[in-house]
């Protein structure tokens, strides 16, 4: 049986010397259903954008 999810995706930005700068959301809260918390965050992974991959230390996925 599949639940309700909603989640959205932050990106964290950091300077040259990895100090913390900014947050930006880069997906908005969204609502899904998948059958555990495990396969909505593998979904989700898919859905952020390549440009935001290039260090994925810096990117947040807010489960509730």
């Amino acid at each position: 049986m599949k639940r309700l999810f909603q989640y959205a995706v932050i990106l964290h930005k950091y300077d040259t010397k990895r100090n913390y700068v900014d947050s930006e959301v880069i997906i908005e809260p969204s609502t899904k259903l998948a059958k555990s918390e495990k396969d909505l965050v593998f979904s989700v992974t898919r859905e952020i954008p390549e440009k935001y991959t290039s260090n994925p230390d810096d990117i947040e996925i807010i489960v509730r």
